[in-house]
């Protein structure tokens, strides 16, 4: 409704009609009483009083006009604006309190007031029909709910009745699953039982007199057998599976030899087919897990027959490493075949697939082999992992979880028949030179590696070897003939030769014997083969091994060392002392490094060189201690002293060292702290219990002695290499050392001299410097103390003691 407001204000304008009216009778009440008042002519007394009366009068009389006039305004603009504006705020009252629209304001007229009353009503009926709207629209949407939950209520309906529908077929599908798995289970053990009647008899008639051609046929009866077996082993392992029925054992194992294992059964098809079947574990590799180790080895067999199977030329390869230390071992299956075609790739590892389908394939085989091992390795808490490319071979690696598994313990004296053996391994194969050489320098021997024939001759010829290894095929030459040539110089008739064959059947050559040679097949490279094969190639009967403290059992494991030394010239001495002990040395420079390693990788021991850069060992073993806490593993510590005060001592073992060693030390030394480490003989030194430190011996200056001479009695050339790099190190570093020194004496700067003279001296006292070290003691006790005050006349003292060592040095044997 549109409203059209007046021009001018009604209510104005009547109320200044009404003012103006009062006003102007008001003033004609006035003029009356004074043209009355001059229309009496009085005397003047008269006049005086009478003036006095009228205009009291008059007063009286204004006064009583302005309160009329006052009471009748009053009255009208209460009746005018009060009154509506009161109506007004009542009904409003009202439609607030009782939500009621319906309510109106009256007004007549066309003033403001009804202009104003007219609005409001006019915002009520709009409300009111808004109000009516809105139910309708709410009364329409509750129709549409209602039909849609009752169209929702009919689909959820159909959809609890499919459900019901699939259930029950999963459950008739489950049981029909079932039952076929229990029947392939039964028939699988009911086939099995006559198999191995056949098999156990064919075995018996092979061992009894037969032509050639009956051997033949039986033979062929006993491989047709075993394949069939296998095929009835894969069904009965997939029907276990398919029925929730595969169960795995937690018993101890070695997997070294299950590894080993795995390639000595492929080995003789490898070599049928001319191929390079190796076997590499990662140094630090534990030997003892609990775990399955038949299913494990189920699953390795299968990819390595598969790979030999799928290989025409060239080599697979089967490598152990950790993935995830300590429990987490990674198997990985290398092939160089025809490769798998990535649309293949994902179709092979389902039961009953192969990768080629056609009628004309050219491998046979029942499908189940991979579906298997990818089941197998997920019960073990791994996968089954495949990288391919067709024409250049194939990866296959899985990944198991094995709880690590204390070694057996090991004699204090075993299996040191080899140790200072010197051997030649001629060959040009770095695989073979690999995998060889980490088992030999295990086993303390002293080993030397060539590649072609004519350098394995020259080295024969120049200088002394226990025994010889030829490679069967070295650069084109044929190792036999390598061997005869060998045997023509008077340096070789003495030297023990074995080959390294590709198949057994080489082994049966008469050349061999002719020769006085034994051979080896590189198939079984098993770390036990090995060993007994070189000590048998030795011509060492039973006891000269047992005199030589081997106890004919399996070699160990080569203890997995972590050496902590900041001193470049320290870390060569070390590892060189501990490769002698048969150790395998990972080095690192500093305590945060260490910690890193440790948490990282598996080690037997750690020896903690005390004072080091960025963190210093005790820390660095306050660090490794608390990692350790909550868990079984507990890896010992020996500290490295060189300072070997009483207080150092007693910080040491307070940090959690087990062990400590004083430097300079011996490699006889070590051997004792990591034998009563390892062995149990001792646990924790006390305060005392490592005997007092060695004084420091004034040695000849022309004539280097203690740790010196030590590193040359190494076995071979082992210990002159060590020697000479030791020197050169020392030399190339000293010049650094006594600058820094220099440095701190003039600034004042004792902690920078106490860092620099321990690290001279501990490099001094290695190389038997024993009175320069004794100076560099002085120097580091002064830093110690927190002065440098004294400090230059010592200073002198080790300058004049290092050019003495270094003329010693470089006039020694070495130059």
């Amino acid at each position: 409704m549109k409203l059209s407001w007046p021009g001018k204000s009604s209510l104005k304008s009547r109320l200044v009609k009404l003012l103006l009216g009062c006003d102007t009778l008001l003033l004609l009440c006035l003029t009356l009483s004074f043209v009355c008042y001059h229309s009496l002519a009085l005397p003047p007394a008269a006049g005086q009083s009478r003036l006095l009366l009228f205009a009291s009068l008059q007063l009286t009389l204004s006064l009583v006009g302005v309160m009329g006039l006052a009471a009748l305004l009053s009255q009208r603009i209460d009746w005018t604006i009060s009154e509506p504006i009161r109506d007004l705020s009542r009904k409003m009252e009202i439609v607030s309190r009782s939500q009621d629209y319906r309510v109106r304001v009256e007004r007549t007229g066309e003033d403001e007031l009804a202009v104003l009353f007219a609005c409001f009503n006019n915002m009520l009926a709009e409300i009111s029909v808004r109000d009516e709207r809105l139910a309708l629209h709410s009364e329409e949407l509750e129709l549409e709910v209602a039909e849609r939950t009752l169209e929702l209520s009919e689909v959820n309906r159909q959809l609890e009745a499919s459900l019901e529908s699939v259930r029950e077929a999963m459950q008739s599908a489950q049981s029909a699953n079932r039952a076929k798995s229990d029947f392939l289970a039964q028939m699988s053990h009911e086939i099995r039982t006559p198999m191995y009647g056949v098999l156990g008899m064919t075995e018996l008639l092979l061992g009894t007199d037969l032509t050639k051609e009956q051997a033949r046929y039986v033979d062929t009866v006993r491989r047709s057998g075993e394949a069939l077996l296998s095929i009835i082993n894969n069904i009965l392992d997939f029907s276990k599976i398919e029925a929730g029925h595969m169960e795995l054992e937690q018993i101890p194992f070695d997997l070294h030899q299950l590894a080993s294992d795995a390639i000595a059964i492929c080995a003789e098809d490898a070599a049928r087919k001319g191929l390079e079947l190796t076997l590499e574990l990662e140094p630090g590799l534990p030997r003892m897990f609990l775990g399955d180790p038949g299913r494990l080895r189920q699953v390795v067999v299968n990819l390595l027959g598969n790979a030999v199977k799928f290989t025409m030329k060239g080599s697979v390869r089967l490598s152990l490493t950790v993935a995830a230390p300590p429990a987490l071992v990674r198997f990985s299956v290398e092939d160089t075949g025809i490769g798998i075609a990535p649309d293949a790739q994902q179709r092979i590892f389902n039961q009953f697939t192969q990768g080629d389908e056609s009628m004309t394939r050219k491998y046979g085989g029942t499908g189940l082999g991979l579906a298997i091992a990818r089941q197998l390795t997920e019960l073990m808490g791994g996968a089954l992992e495949l990288e391919s490319e067709p024409g250049r071979g194939s990866r296959f690696s899985f990944t198991a979880v094995l709880q690590p598994h204390e070694d057996l313990p090991r004699p204090e004296r075993c299996c040191t028949a080899l140790r200072g053996k010197r051997v030649l391994l001629a060959t040009d194969d770095e695989r073979t030179r690999g995998g060889i050489e980490g088992e030999l320098s295990s086993w303390g021997v002293d080993l030397e590696c060539v590649g072609d024939a004519p350098e394995a001759f020259c080295r024969i010829v120049t200088a002394p070897f226990d025994l010889a290894l030829l490679d069967h095929h070295l650069a084109g030459t044929d190792g036999i003939e390598l061997a005869a040539t060998i045997r023509t110089a008077p340096a070789g008739r003495s030297v023990r030769i074995m080959l390294l064959t590709e198949r057994e059947e080489e082994s049966g050559d008469p050349r061999l014997t002719e020769i006085d040679a034994t051979s080896f097949p590189r198939c079984q490279f098993g770390q036990e083969g090995l060993y007994h094969a070189l000590v048998a190639a030795l011509g060492m009967d039973d006891e000269e091994r047992l005199a030589t403290g081997c106890c004919g059992g399996p070699p160990p494991r080569p203890r997995q060392v972590l050496l902590v030394e900041d001193n470049v010239v320290n870390q060569e001495v070390g590892r060189g002392m501990l490769e002698s002990l048969g150790c395998r040395v990972k080095v690192v420079e500093d305590g945060a490094a260490a910690v890193s390693e440790v948490q990282r990788s598996s080690y037997d021991i750690v020896f903690m060189d005390c004072q080091m850069p960025v963190l210093d060992g005790l820390e660095a073993t306050r660090r490794i201690r608390a990692w350790e806490q909550g868990s079984d593993n507990r890896v010992p510590i020996i500290a490295l002293t060189a300072y070997a005060m009483p207080g150092d001592r007693v910080a040491c073992l307070e940090a959690g060292a087990d062990d400590y060693l004083s430097k300079p030390f011996t490699c006889d030394e070590i051997a004792k702290a990591m034998d009563r480490q390892l062995q149990g003989a001792v646990t924790v030194l006390a305060e005392g219990e490592g005997g007092s430190p060695k004084p420091l011996e004034v040695i000849s200056h022309d004539k280097m002695s203690g740790a010196l001479e030590m590193i040359r009695t190494l076995p071979g050339n082992r210990g002159v290499e060590i020697l000479r790099k030791v020197v050169e190190l020392y030399l190339s570093s000293t010049p650094a050392l006594l600058q820094t020194m220099r440095e701190a004496e003039s600034g004042g700067d004792a902690e920078k001299l106490k860092a620099a003279a321990h690290s001279f001296k501990s490099s001094s006292a290695n190389l038997g410097a024993l009175r320069l070290a004794g100076v560099c003691m002085e120097l580091e006790s002064l830093g110690r103390a927190g002065s440098t005050e004294g400090a230059l006349p010592l200073l002198h003292q080790v300058e004049e003691e290092y050019r003495l060592v270094r003329d010693a040095l470089r006039g020694g044997p070495l130059c």
